[in-house]
């Protein structure tokens, strides 16, 4: 058994989403916590489906609150369950983390001397949309600027981190996709120790995204600029 938890904030996800987790339960994952943020009706089956696989737990928001939000009600529950495992893995709803990267990630956090864990891609991989790159490399050249962390993929949504940190991540500000970028900034003015694992890049011509690239990347740029000043 690989002890740590892997948490799909999902809204309107993959159909597949249950055969997802499956995979990560019959490869030794200790827990599965989904987080139904206010996903349509249609999603009922499936949220259903998956809150009768072994060792899974759906919570749900009964309205959408966000991608933050969500890992922050992932976070609650992990730190009420007497639970041992060392930490928690955080991975996508759309099928854009292959299993084999959320396992690596996992194994980082368990034997990497590290608090935190970022699955980075690589943006030199030809079948990165353009938009996409543009966004990222402008991202991480502003957050090294501001925060001397040079991270190739701030935005990536694969993350591990260490139960010790439950509550500093509870407690983070932002609801939506800012709360991923206020993560970074915690991780650098607290000087966190942080372990980066290389993943593949893999895009759907139809997935499940919910980022929209200009209005998120432009409240990103923001949330790092106002980051320098807050507490």
């Amino acid at each position: 058994m690989k002890d740590y938890v892997v948490t799909i904030p999902a809204y309107n996800p993959m159909d597949t989403l249950d055969q997802y987790i499956q995979h990560l339960i019959t490869a030794g994952v200790s827990h599965v916590l989904v987080v139904n943020d206010g996903s349509d009706e249609h999603y009922t089956d499936l949220f259903q489906r998956i809150n009768m696989l072994e060792r899974t737990t759906v919570l749900t928001h009964q309205i959408n609150q966000g991608k933050g939000a969500a890992l922050k009600t992932a976070c609650t529950y992990f730190q009420e369950q007497n639970w041992n495992d060392i930490g928690m893995v955080s991975a996508d709803a759309d099928g854009q983390h292959l299993l084999e990267d959320v396992l690596r990630v996992g194994e980082a956090l368990l034997n990497e001397d590290a608090e935190y864990v970022l699955g980075v891609r690589n943006f030199s991989d030809p079948s990165v949309p353009k938009r996409s790159l543009l966004g990222n490399r402008l991202a991480s050249t502003l957050f090294k600027w501001l925060y001397g962390y040079e991270i190739e993929d701030t935005q990536t949504g694969l993350r591990a981190w260490h139960r010790q940190e439950l509550a500093n991540l509870i407690a983070l500000r932002g609801n939506r996709f800012e709360y991923e970028i206020n993560m970074l900034i915690m991780i650098a003015k607290q000087h966190k120790s942080l372990h980066l694992v290389e993943i593949e890049t893999v895009y759907h011509d139809n997935h499940t995204s919910h980022y929209s690239t200009i209005q998120d990347s432009v409240r990103i740029g923001w949330h790092m600029f106002k980051g320098i000043f807050s507490s």
